[in-house]
């Protein structure tokens, strides 16, 4: 068969279909906000606002009572470019396109993958509040399987149902160990014969177990270490209505990172709520703390939160506020054994509705000059990718490099649950 000219239309191509088959978690999350981007050109810096659903309180009685549009505006920023150089001689130009995809494409589709996925995993967990699992114990590394494994997942289900996610399409992304646990401890359910072979060659579980629809298994999972915590956390103050940030006591003494971004706390009293019949679940509500989080000498600090404390209308969050003196838990874990989970590097598996995420990749601006400037953008796909090739007239080389433009947002954390581990 004779040899054929790489052109770049082929190229970008290659790497487009590569990319959408070898991504992970940006596979598996919102994707409708792509189009918004596709105006011949963006930057980093570039802003789209995702308008959420509209939520509403039903009113019983004949009389007429309207409620409020309230409308919810989320902006997602691209906020990274990526790219891969690569440089060859003209004569390497010439080659047969299977043997190009193997020694180009393909190294340059892993790492562009990787950055895709990684980043959105290290960044989206530190705004998802509901938690299941203890940082440090892997879910089936202890106490009786398959039994000790599963309840942790099925506890990240309860909290989702509970919140009113919908339980159709619901992912896990767990992190390989995690995977292998679950697995070993549940192989027929999850691999039953026509899933097997599929199931280990792509790290998926077979569908619909334990109530989720996809398993997933990635390297890129983020792994968060906890803060020190110490003493007795409590309300130095009750928190007023819409409340972002609380008033502690009761640490032990002067400390940097008592409370790290991304530990999850709860305080007694403060109890979550079903959106729709905006009940009581009966289980006290999760808070993300999104700042790192210092104590003073005499043991106070003060520590920002998400969600806000909310008891009313549509956007209600808690069934009330907590008093002042209310003790404060970390990870479900009372004073007597937060040592249990201070200090510990816990890797933070997601399961989730895919419409927790947003994902959006925009079209690169094309600069001139240059002796190839192409750009693949499907919007079928989901990708954009631009390549740009040029020629040194002196060395007889070719540099070219494929980029990316993209960005991640958490949309509407409350269709997510973490699970430590």
């Amino acid at each position: 068969m004779a040899n054929s000219l790489v052109t770049p239309t082929k190229v970008i191509k290659e790497v487009a279909a590569e990319l959408i088959n070898n991504i992970r978690f940006a596979k598996k999350a919102n994707r409708s906000y792509d189009s918004q981007y596709s105006e011949g050109g963006a930057k980093v810096g570039y802003t789209v606002n995702a308008r959420l659903p509209q939520r509403y309180k039903v009113t019983k009685g004949q009389a007429l009572t309207t409620t409020a549009v309230d409308d919810q505006v989320v902006p997602i920023t691209i906020t990274d470019q990526a790219h891969v150089g690569i440089e060859f001689s003209t004569a390497s130009l010439t080659m047969e396109i299977d043997d190009y995809k193997k020694r180009y494409i393909a190294p340059a589709v892993s790492a562009l993958t990787n950055a895709i996925d990684y980043d959105g995993l290290q960044r989206m967990y530190q705004s998802v509040w509901m938690c299941v699992g203890q940082p440090g114990v892997v879910p089936g590394s202890t106490g009786t399987l398959p039994a000790a494994a599963n309840l942790v997942y099925l506890n990240a289900g309860t909290k989702l149902s509970e919140g009113a996610v919908p339980v159709d399409g619901r992912v896990a992304m767990l992190s390989p160990n995690m995977h292998a646990y679950l697995s070993s401890a549940n192989m027929t359910l999850f691999n039953p014969a026509s899933y097997v072979s599929d199931a280990f060659q792509k790290g998926m579980f077979g569908s619909q177990a334990l109530g989720i629809d996809e398993w997933f298994s990635t390297q890129n999972v983020a792994t968060h270490t906890t803060g020190q915590l110490g003493g007795t956390p409590a309300l130095a103050s009750a928190p007023s209505e819409g409340a972002t940030s609380l008033s502690l006591s009761g640490w032990t003494a002067a400390a940097a990172n008592r409370l790290k971004k991304g530990d999850v706390i709860q305080v007694a009293g403060c109890y979550s709520i079903n959106p729709m019949n905006y009940q009581s679940t009966g289980r006290l509500q999760d808070f993300v703390v999104t700042a790192d989080c210092d104590s003073a000498a005499d043991g106070t600090a003060t520590v920002s939160i998400s969600p806000a404390m909310i008891t009313t209308g549509v956007r209600q969050t808690v069934s009330g506020l907590p008093l002042s003196g209310a003790l404060v838990s970390v990870y479900e874990k009372a004073a007597a054994n937060q040592s249990d989970v201070a200090s510990k590097a816990s890797p933070q598996a997601l399961v989730y509705h895919p419409d927790a995420f947003a994902l959006v990749m925009a079209d690169l601006e094309m600069p001139g000059g240059l002796w190839v400037a192409e750009r693949i953008s499907s919007k079928q796909l989901g990708i954009s990718v631009r390549f740009l090739k040029d020629y040194d007239i002196s060395s007889d080389q070719s540099p070219a490099r494929l980029d990316i433009l993209y960005g991640w947002k958490c949309i509407r954390p409350e269709l997510a649950c973490r699970v430590a581990s």
